[in-house]
């Protein structure tokens, strides 16, 4: 497996293809049968079980399963790469004989905690993006009768299938599977953000428990996450033509579509706001990337504006709050929008993440985003000698909430996501009763 995995340049060679899958087989059976044995997965249940002394390997830490596991796995993003720069094949056969193994434990084992590792070490192994792992995915996440334990591990996988590059193409920023692949992906994940039954087996409203709700946003957040690893605001559906709009799944959830439910929470919202500037306003148009006409920047930062007071509203209230780790949310949300500018270049290469034209970068954009790094980012990041909230950084709500007022009251205001396409309108209509 290291020889393999090590291979500086070209992959393996056609002629070792045989010989290597047969490698590869036994290395995922093995893998296969230590998390389908008993002492594993007891070991789980021992209170007095110390890792550090058994020669039984626990899934996590650095003793366990998936530590082991990431020697094997390289990771795709070309500036993470060490000894292996052309990784594909193998990642490829890697990602069929994982899934080989690991699939039947997920779907038929008779011990549910085997079933929920097994989709733990699934969801750990699919960043390579290897197209097997979609074949798995992808049904597991459009069935409503898939356990939710099994799918909240589906949707991380998903996202880190998302996430992946392309391997056969670096330099251009797209997605590693199938264009149509990648359609039905998105469509489930919609589904799954839209319809608590697709999370939930069996749910209905009128019969629906307060206890159910937090288990379905447990989940849909999984879901969302998913979602703001696509690449693009609008990609092609799963029959391979008619398009889908990732984006204003994302922009329902950062604006609080009384559709959802549950609501979304201060998380699902700032999870969305990182979506939206990870999706690039263009779309592959064979081997182009152009820019998307009619998608309305100004929608977009409405809703995240009003995401962001959906988000920092808690923190605002309570400069102690803890009921989220904020300053790490922050970080993200910045990172982020700092990092969207570059996606507004046709031409940017995700190998050269700081080169862009920055004079396509709508002026807007780079205002709101001095805007909120002064009024709500800066605040929440910033602590005392303690590491404790500085009672002197005061987020300031105020501010975003009149530039929300002034950009609705605005008679130009668009309220379609995409010029044209009724359906992204952000006239949310009230729930069905």
């Amino acid at each position: 497996m290291i020889e393999y995995r090590d291979k500086v340049r070209g992959g393996i060679p056609s002629e070792e293809l045989p010989k290597a899958r047969e490698e590869f087989k036994k290395f995922a059976k093995y893998y296969a049968e230590v998390i389908a044995h008993p002492d594993v997965w007891n070991a789980s249940r021992d209170i007095k079980f110390d890792p550090a002394t058994s020669l039984i390997p626990p899934i996590d830490g650095p003793y366990g399963i998936l530590h082991d596991l990431n020697r094997f796995v390289i990771d795709p993003a070309p500036s993470n790469r060490q000894l292996n720069v052309e990784p594909a094949v193998y990642l490829r056969e890697l990602g069929a004989a994982l899934d080989d193994a690991f699939k039947p434990l997920i779907e038929s084992h008779p011990e549910r905690i085997v079933r929920i590792n097994a989709a733990r070490v699934l969801a750990h192994v699919a960043r390579t993006g290897a197209p097997a792992h979609f074949a798995t995915v992808v049904p597991l996440i459009a069935n409503a009768n898939t356990p939710t334990e099994i799918k909240y591990y589906m949707l991380q996988a998903a996202a880190a299938l998302l996430s992946a590059p392309d391997m056969n193409d670096p330099r251009v920023r797209k997605h590693a599977g199938d264009p149509k692949v990648i359609g039905e992906l998105v469509k489930a994940l919609q589904d799954c953000v839209s319809n608590p039954a697709m999370i939930l087996p069996g749910y209905k409203a009128e019969t629906a428990s307060a206890e159910q709700l937090p288990v379905i946003a447990l989940v849909r957040r999984q879901a969302i996450r998913a979602l703001a690893q696509v690449k693009f605001v609008v990609i092609p559906g799963p029959d391979g033509r008619t398009p889908i709009y990732p984006a204003y799944t994302l922009v329902r959830v950062a604006m609080s579509d009384p559709a959802l439910t549950p609501p979304p929470g201060p998380a699902d919202v700032a999870e969305a706001i990182i979506g939206l500037c990870n999706m690039a306003p263009m779309q592959r148009q064979g081997d182009s990337t152009v820019a998307v006409r009619g998608y309305n920047i100004d929608v977009v930062l409405e809703a995240m504006l009003q995401g962001l007071v959906t988000f920092a509203g808690p923190r605002a209230a309570n400069p102690s709050d803890r009921s989220l780790p904020w300053r790490g949310y922050v970080l993200r949300m910045a990172e982020s929008m700092q990092s969207w500018q570059a996606l507004f270049d046709p031409n940017f290469d995700p190998q050269q993440p700081k080169r862009f034209d920055p004079s396509l970068v709508p002026p807007v954009v780079v205002d709101i985003f001095k805007l909120v790094s002064a009024n709500i980012f800066a605040p929440i990041d910033k602590v005392d000698l303690a590491g404790k909230p500085d009672p002197t950084a005061v987020v300031q709500l105020n501010k975003i909430q009149d530039r929300l007022t002034k950009m609705r009251s605005n008679p130009n205001r668009k309220k379609s996501l995409f010029e044209g396409v009724k359906e992204t309108s952000i006239e949310f209509a009230p729930p069905e009763k």
